[in-house]
């Protein structure tokens, strides 16, 4: 299940490169990848197994609950636009034309070394992401 870290960190990394080349549409998709994944290997180190949806929503409540941090849960709750975004950026980035702006792209970033800032304090581990 490292794997799954691994993976995160480098959807993130090639969300940073693209954001720099100016490929914002599969920049924010790398970013809801790597949100994904992060939230499923945490899930994993707990119980040895992953979710299988794909829904923000739902990974995080269940990460909630597993480390039995209703912080966590609190956190989408207040940032419910940021994450509704990013699940929006996984479907529109890979089946329709949408096209993201720089600036939503910078808040994105922004918004996700945040969440990772957070992530890290509640779950008392580092997660040696470049943030």
């Amino acid at each position: 299940m490292f794997f799954l870290k691994e993976k995160s960190k480098k959807f993130y990394q090639n969300a940073q490169y693209l954001f720099e080349k100016e490929d914002d549409d599969l920049a924010a998709f790398n970013i809801e990848q790597s949100c994904q994944l992060l939230i499923k290997y945490l899930i994993a180190k707990k119980t040895g197994e992953w979710p299988k949806t794909h829904d923000l929503n739902a990974l995080i409540k269940i990460l909630s609950e597993i480390y039995q941090k209703a912080e966590i849960y609190d956190y989408y709750q207040k940032n419910e636009l940021f994450f509704d975004d990013l699940s929006d950026a996984y479907f529109t980035s890979r089946y329709f034309p949408k096209v993201f702006s720089k600036n939503l792209l910078e808040k994105f970033l922004q918004e996700y070394k945040n969440f990772l800032t957070f992530l890290q304090d509640e779950v008392d581990e580092p997660l040696d992401f470049d943030i």
